[in-house]
C-alpha cells in the first residue's frame, strides 16, 4: 500500500491520507526552496511591481496634499497680514486671528479624540499615506493579504524577517 501511494509510512507511523501530508509539507517548506519555475514566484514578482507603483502613487498624492496645505496656510498668513496692515487695524483683526488659532487647536484636539493619537505632522502624514494606499489598492484591485502570504512563502529561510513594505519616510 505504501508503494501504491495509498498509505504513507513515516517513522513507524502510517498516514492514511498521503496527499494531506504532502500538502502540509508544501505549506511548511518556504517557496524559496521550491523549483525556480514555480508560478507563485512569478505571481509575487508581478504583485511586487504593482505594489511599488501603488506605493509611489500614494506617496506622490500625499506630498501633493501636504504642499497644498502649506500653500493654504501661507495664503492665510498673507491675507491676515494684508488685512491687518492695509485694510483694517489690529483692533479689528485680533479677534479674527484669535478665533482662527482657537479653531486650529480645536481641530487638533478633535483629531486626538477621534484617533487617540497625538496630532503631530508625522502621524498625520503616515495616516494620510495609509489611507491613500488603501484606496489605491482597492482601485487597482491589489490583494495585500495575498501579497503578504506569497512574500512569506517566497522568502529565503536564511534572510531576516520580511518587511510589510516601505514606510512613508523611506520613500
Amino acid at each position: 500500500m505504501d508503494d501504491a501511494g495509498v498509505v504513507l509510512l513515516f517513522r513507524d507511523k502510517a498516514y492514511l491520507h498521503p496527499e494531506k501530508v504532502v500538502d502540509l509539507v508544501r505549506r511548511a517548506v518556504p517557496l524559496a526552496l521550491s523549483p525556480d519555475n514555480d508560478s507563485r514566484k512569478e505571481e509575487l514578482k508581478k504583485l511586487q511591481e504593482k505594489k511599488e507603483q501603488i506605493d509611489k502613487l500614494a506617496h506622490k498624492q500625499v506630498r501633493r496634499i501636504l504642499w497644498s496645505g502649506l500653500g493654504f496656510f501661507m495664503c492665510q498668513v498673507g491675507l491676515f497680514f494684508r488685512l491687518t496692515f492695509w485694510e483694517f487695524s489690529w483692533d479689528v483683526m485680533e479677534p479674527i486671528a484669535f478665533f482662527t488659532t482657537a479653531s486650529g487647536l480645536l481641530v487638533g484636539y478633535a483629531y486626538f479624540l477621534i484617533t487617540s493619537r497625538d496630532p503631530t505632522y508625522q502621524d498625520f502624514m503616515e495616516r494620510l499615506y495609509l489611507s491613500r494606499h488603501r484606496k489605491l489598492c482597492g482601485k487597482h484591485s491589489f490583494d495585500l493579504e495575498k501579497y503578504l502570504e506569497l512574500q512569506k512563502h517566497c522568502k529565503c529561510p536564511l534572510e531576516g524577517h520580511y518587511s510589510h513594505g516601505p514606510k512613508f519616510h523611506e520613500l
